[in-house]
C-alpha cells in the first residue's frame, strides 16, 4: 500500500502522537514538581499570595507544553503543518498533561497520604487569619474539598489547559513549522 502511495504522488503523514506524549510527559511532571513544592510551602505557612500567585505561573509554564510538542514534531519529522494541526496537537499535549498530572498526584498520595487533606487545613488557616466568617468557612472546606475530585479535576483542568496548549501550538506553527511563503 505503502508503495503505491508513492507511486501516486501521495506522502503520509507522519504520526503526532509521540510529540504530543513527550511533551505532555515532561510538562506534566514539571508542572506536578512545582505544584508539590508550592503545596508544601502553603502547608509550612507561606503566603496565600506567593501561592496563588506561583500557581498562575506554574499554570503558563504547563502552557508551553502545546508549542514544545509543534517544535518536536516539527523538527522530528522536519515537516511543516497548518495552524489546526498545531492546534490540535496544543489541545492534546494540554489533555495528556491533565491526565498524567492526575495520575501523578494520586500516586503522590501513597506517598503523602495526607497531603491534600494538610493543603485544605493550610488554605483554611490562611482564611481565618484573613477573618473570614465562621458561617463562609464550611463553604469554603466543601468548595475545596470537591476541587480535589477526579472528574472536577478533568472537567477543569482539560478545558483550561487544553485551550492554552491549544494556543501555544498554533505559537508553535508560527514559530517552528511554518511553510516559508515565497514572495
Amino acid at each position: 500500500m505503502e508503495q503505491a502511495d508513492q507511486l501516486n504522488g501521495v506522502e503520509e503523514t507522519p504520526s503526532y502522537w509521540g510529540s504530543i506524549g513527550i511533551a505532555g510527559l515532561i510538562f506534566a511532571i514539571i508542572t506536578f514538581i512545582l505544584q508539590i513544592i508550592m503545596g508544601y510551602i502553603q502547608i509550612s505557612g507561606g503566603s496565600i499570595w506567593v501561592t496563588s500567585i506561583s500557581g498562575a505561573i506554574i499554570c503558563l509554564i504547563g502552557a508551553f507544553g502545546g508549542m514544545v510538542a509543534v517544535w518536536h514534531y516539527a523538527s522530528e519529522y522536519n515537516t511543516t503543518t497548518t495552524f489546526g494541526k498545531g492546534a490540535l496537537i496544543g489541545f492534546l499535549t494540554g489533555v495528556v498533561i491533565v491526565v498524567i498530572g492526575i495520575i501523578l498526584g494520586k500516586l503522590w498520595l501513597l506517598i503523602d497520604p495526607d497531603f491534600q487533606h494538610k493543603i485544605i487545613e493550610a488554605s483554611l488557616d490562611r482564611a481565618r487569619e484573613m477573618n473570614v466568617p465562621d458561617e463562609q468557612m464550611g463553604a469554603m472546606r466543601a468548595n475545596i474539598e470537591s476541587r480535589t475530585t477526579i472528574v472536577k479535576q478533568l472537567i477543569w483542568g482539560i478545558p483550561v489547559t487544553g485551550i492554552l496548549n491549544l494556543l501555544t501550538g498554533m505559537l508553535g506553527v508560527q514559530l517552528f513549522a511554518k511553510e516559508e511563503e515565497d514572495y
